[in-house]
């Protein structure tokens, strides 16, 4: 599996990840006086798989009642996600919804996507070839450091190098709306929560006897989609089912000038099955079964293209909760199990030049349990609080090999009885509002970990709502991000591995002034103990250690408005960041926003005609990004400045009947040649239109 060009280590060693096909490639400099000696490539592991909405709305934004007529400010509307506070007028969090009109307008995007158009957020991949590796930065902070979640409930894939979920197993169609909550969020979310917390609530079911929804999708790369969910009441009882499949042909992932590259498309199906009913006067019980399947087609890597390599991901999934409402409170008890398994596998029917070898092959099977005990009310009629413990067990078990012209090579298997993790966690979080205008949340979390022991993070988040329209508020977190089971127990695994420590320091305001809305963000992100991949001269040829130190600073600026048949919003985010890491006494200093742009800006303008008909364009300044790429033909890591481009939409709505809705959008309007990841394709002008009908 693993190909090492033999070089004498002179003196400092640093690692730049090159992503090649769905390999992590280390690259190793070897540095002398600040000059490149050589440089070794280690091929990890097969982790990586490169087949290759609307406006967003903050906190009290203005928003209409039935689309988007009249003017209401969000002051009453609740957060999904139980342990945060109730309403959005008593927090100073830096929160963002995307509610279901928003999803609905979306349809015919991936949820990496509509991600993207969103205030301080980058997805790269999103809009490379279907099924492309997508990884989210939140403020430029490193993939790894957002924590998503379904339902209030973590989405981890403990096998994944960073214990990130594929994003390829998630369809839109299937979420009824998204919560993100920037900032480090450990303390009340735990582990991944040091940029932000991503929360997808899924379709639940109405209080109709019956209710139910189709869903028809189809469009340009030979895509077509269909989604069906029905909701059902007997007696006490509510069921839900619903099933979904899509499909796309895509189009090659590697660049391909020639035009001779073959399509690399993708499946996408799910099922989901919930029970809910309430058990006495008091409780509620909830459960959900949920099963994940993805297939795709993948290329060997830049400008490489592949014919027989193939991906192949599941995940299936319990989650539980029961609910007991107290006289001021109310009593949660959740548990869950997700068990991902993911194939990738290059067959030896086509052999790319440079090919690592003739056939390989890795399995990962990666579980997450967990079970968490809180409760969330108020005492002394005034201070609210949410306290709770939880528990947390991950393992995984992996093996690849490969077979190449010098015979066959088998990686060191990584087993299930030895490579997992517990976290036993308590927090406690406090908040108190003084005559409806000034407030401060104060928290914190203890943890325990098997590898490294003890930890702690707090969280201070005073507001002040200096008028009836207006609020500032200043934020201060500490979060962690625990060593993934790879860092800890592979080949290349260091079981003295300490836990990524973040800082984040936040000020901002939101103001309302009549039709319009606007909040300016300033933030400040530290993280040390960060954890690198350091190439070694003998083997494994490489080791994970804390060396990395990373300070980025930003701004986001977000205006919106309504008025009459036109609503709007534009949003700039800014960047800047720096990464240092220490080895062997030495320092190295260098840009941490790989692939992230210093500088994006987006607008969105819609128009709504009459109560049946709207039209809207959206258009995304993307700036120049820097990439790394491994050059074979001279063993060598070569930076490249991957150009800025302008991403451009046009949509058009049409509300047929009372329940049938049909939409029609243009994607890539003035057909750029986007480059998210140097070497491979983006998506050309395309256009995908859905039907949707409720009953």
């Amino acid at each position: 599996m693993f190909s090492v060009k033999k070089v004498q280590v002179f003196a400092r060693v640093t690692v730049a990840f090159m992503l090649q096909s769905s390999s992590v490639l280390a690259v190793a400099f070897m540095l002398q006086s600040g000059s490149v000696m050589a440089v070794v490539p280690v091929k990890l592991r097969s982790d990586y798989a490169f087949s290759n909405g609307m406006y967003s709305i903050p906190s009290r934004h203005l928003v209409s009642k039935s689309g988007r007529d009249t003017v209401t400010v969000l002051e009453d509307v609740e957060v999904s996600a139980p342990k945060l506070a109730g309403k959005l007028a008593r927090t100073g969090k830096v929160l963002t919804l995307i509610n279901a009109e928003q999803i609905r307008a979306s349809l015919g995007k991936s949820l990496g996507e509509l991600l993207q158009e969103q205030v301080g957020i980058s997805v790269v991949g999103a809009r490379s070839a279907p099924g492309s590796n997508q990884e989210i930065y939140v403020r430029g902070a490193n993939t790894g450091h957002v924590l998503l979640l379904m339902d209030g409930f973590p989405l981890n894939d403990p096998s994944h190098i960073s214990q990130v979920m594929d994003w390829n197993l998630i369809n839109l169609a299937n979420i009824q709306k998204i919560e993100i909550i920037k900032g480090g969020q450990s303390t009340l979310y735990g582990s991944d929560a040091m940029s932000a917390v991503i929360n997808l609530v899924t379709k639940k079911s109405g209080q109709e006897a019956t209710s139910g929804s189709l869903l028809f999708q189809g469009g340009g790369f030979g895509t077509y989609g269909t989604q069906l969910q029905v909701n059902t009441r007997v007696a006490k009882n509510k069921f839900g089912i619903s099933v979904q499949n899509y499909s796309t042909e895509g189009f090659s992932a590697a660049k391909d000038s020639v035009k001779k590259g073959e399509n690399d498309g993708m499946r996408q199906q799910s099922l989901s099955l919930t029970w809910s009913r309430p058990i006495g006067k008091r409780s509620l019980i909830d459960v959900n079964y949920q099963a994940l399947f993805y297939q795709g087609n993948l290329d060997a890597g830049p400008f490489m293209d592949d014919q027989d390599y193939t991906s192949n991901a599941k995940s299936n999934s319990i989650r539980f909760q029961w609910q007991y409402q107290l006289k001021q409170g109310d009593l949660f008890i959740r548990g869950f199990q997700d068990v991902i398994d993911r194939v990738f596998r290059n067959d030896s029917t086509y052999i790319p030049l440079n090919a690592w070898s003739n056939y390989s092959e890795s399995t990962y099977k990666g579980v997450n349990q967990g079970a968490e005990v809180y409760l969330k009310g108020t005492f002394f009629k005034q201070i609210e609080y949410v306290l709770g413990a939880e528990y947390k067990n991950q393992a995984t078990q992996q093996s690849d090999f490969s077979i190449s012209s010098y015979g066959r090579y088998d990686s060191p298997k990584i087993a299930e009885s030895i490579a997992n993790q517990s976290i036993f966690g308590t927090y406690l979080t406090i908040q108190k509002e003084w005559n409806s205008n000034v407030g401060v949340e104060i928290g914190g979390r203890w943890i325990r970990q098997s590898t490294f022991g003890d930890f702690s993070t707090v969280n201070v988040n005073p507001y002040w709502k200096y008028s009836k329209s207006g609020k500032a508020f200043f934020n201060y977190y500490t979060s962690f991000k625990t060593p993934s089971l790879y860092q800890l127990f592979s080949p290349y695994g260091n079981l003295g591995l300490k836990p990524e420590q973040g800082k984040t320091f936040e000020l901002g305001f939101e103001q309302n002034m009549g039709n319009f809305h606007a909040r300016l963000v300033g933030f400040q992100n530290n993280v040390k103990d960060g954890i690198v991949f350091q190439s070694i001269s003998v083997e494994p040829y490489g080791k994970y250690g804390n060396v990395s130190q990373q300070s980025t600073q930003g701004l986001e600026a977000e205006l919106s408005f309504l008025k009459k048949k036109w609503t709007g919003n534009i949003s700039y985010t800014y960047l800047s960041g720096t990464m240092q890491n220490k080895f062997d006494g030495k320092d190295s200093t260098y840009s941490s926003l790989i692939r992230r742009p210093t500088n994006q800006l987006q607008a969105r303008l819609i128009f709504k005609a009459n109560s049946k008909f709207n039209i809207s364009f959206m258009g995304q300044f993307v700036g120049e990004r820097k990439d790394y790429f491994y050059d074979e033909s001279i063993y060598s890591t070569v930076p490249k400045i991957l150009k800025s481009y302008l991403w451009t939409e046009l949509q058009l709505g049409y509300q047929m009947t009372k329940n049938l809705n049909a939409s029609l959008m243009v994607k890539n309007l003035l057909g750029q040649d986007v480059i998210e990841l140097f070497g491979y394709s983006s998506q050309g002008r395309n256009i995908q239109a859905s039907l949707l009908w409720k009953f």
